[in-house]
């Protein structure tokens, strides 16, 4: 190897190695400080720039990260010359690139990128679903062409300011939302101070119904899979001493219609504390996600579909894996069944404030705000391609209460659905 090819080895070496540190900064960041400082810190050995502008857009809001001078600043964009070029930039959806004679006619002509020592501009939009983008605009000051390499690394920059800008406004979200609800719980609670005794009273005899109800409903339900496995049996028995066409053509029929009763009533079962036999133990959501994926993994095969997930936990959750197991097998099966092409389901698993956090999103059909009060209701199905049972998301809601739970949701019709479920981190403290 000669010393040009060791040197530019050795180089991109270097830039890999910056491009983990910053990842791994910005993994431990918990505000927009904290990705300003790695942004400080390690971008300027992953790309060669003298000024990096990162504006992140999501929904209504908008915020910039630009290094400079081995500073960063943290602003709102105002509708300044540089968010025009950005917002054309966005509206070409292509990557551009400027030299110095160019910046002097461009939007840019009165901003900060107008500066002697810059020979050069390049310009990258990135797009992501749920009315995310990314605009990452560098200023360097040598006049070098950009290669393949170099946008991959900006795209990388991007991709993970990203992913943790929205974690960020996830986590803002979920403490507005703890805010809230503790105050209102202390609402409650002065109510019914002079109530207690009556709750507790009325709380004793609705437990004690509601698992007289649950076992005789395990029983029953029970009772009722073992003909139909009988029948299943039967029809298949049926279709070996029969070559007629329409007879089998029936079996076929039969054969459906038990198997839809009978995913219903295993949609049911699990409701039941006696259902599965399963023990506290500690959640490998890495494996129960990996099993669930390659579970479906056929079905999103068949429509161009796929899974991704990201699991970040400082420490063992341990609860009941069968709850969580039925809790994203249904919520996959309905983004699988409600999709609109190139399905994209994701699932990120985090711990925030003595709370597990599971954000489960897909860019499906969406929910209607006409039926979204509904969509937990037993039996109901709100879409016209509905053929399963309507329990889905019932059996999800009431797992996720059993495991002392919330779950929100929030959609925009034929873009975007995602869940969020916060349940108590310490599930041993919360069956005391």
């Amino acid at each position: 190897m000669d010393s040009t090819a060791g040197i530019l080895q050795n180089s991109q070496r270097l830039r890999y190695e910056a491009l983990s540190n910053f990842a791994t900064d910005l993994n431990k960041a918990t505000s927009f400080a904290d990705i300003g400082q790695a942004l400080t810190a390690h971008a300027k050995y992953i790309i060669d720039t003298y000024i990096l502008r990162i504006c992140h857009s999501h929904r209504d809001e908008v915020w910039c990260f630009e290094v400079s001078r081995g500073e960063c600043e943290i602003f709102k964009p105002k509708k300044d010359a540089i968010r025009k070029f950005e917002l054309e930039v966005l509206a070409n959806g292509l990557p551009v690139s400027y030299t110095a004679d160019d910046i002097a006619v461009l939007p840019l002509a009165k901003t900060t990128f107008v500066d002697p020592k810059i020979k050069y501009v390049r310009s990258l939009p990135v797009f992501y679903f749920e009315d995310q983008s990314v605009v990452v605009t560098t200023a360097a000051k040598s006049q070098v062409m950009h290669v393949d390499l170099d946008f991959k690394f900006i795209r990388s920059i991007a991709d993970l300011a990203a992913n943790k800008l929205l974690q960020l406004e996830l986590l803002q979200e979920i403490e507005q939302t703890n805010r809230e609800l503790k105050k209102k719980n202390q609402q409650i609670t002065k109510l019914n101070r002079n109530l207690e005794q009556v709750v507790a009273t009325r709380t004793a005899e609705v437990t004690a119904a509601n698992q007289e109800l649950l076992t005789l409903f395990y029983r029953t339900s029970h009772d009722f899979r073992a003909p139909l496995a009988n029948i299943m049996g039967l029809a298949n028995l049926a279709k070996l001493v029969t070559d007629d066409q329409n007879a089998l053509d029936l079996f076929d029929k039969c054969q459906q219609v038990v198997q839809k009763l009978d995913a219903m009533l295993s949609k049911l079962n699990v409701l039941s504390t006696y259902s599965y036999e399963s023990q506290i133990t500690e959640v490998n959501f890495k494996q129960l996600l990996r099993d669930l994926r390659d579970k479906y993994q056929y079905r999103l095969d068949d429509i161009g579909g796929r899974m991704l997930f990201d699991i970040n936990l400082t420490e063992q959750h341990v609860a009941n894996a069968h709850s969580y197991i039925n809790i994203l097998d249904n919520l996959i099966e309905n983004s699988i069944t409600f999709h609109k092409g190139n399905l994209l389901i994701q699932v990120y698993v985090f711990s925030f404030k003595g709370n597990l956090v599971i954000k489960f999103s897909d860019n499906g059909q969406g929910i209607s705000p006409r039926i979204v009060s509904k969509i937990y209701d037993m039996y109901y199905r709100g879409h016209s391609e509905s053929t399963g049972s309507g329990l889905g998301l019932y059996v999800v809601r009431r797992l996720v209460k059993s495991l002392g739970g919330e779950i929100y949701v929030q959609s925009k019709l034929k873009q975007y659905t995602y869940f969020i479920i916060k349940v108590p981190f310490d599930q041993q403290q919360q069956l005391q």
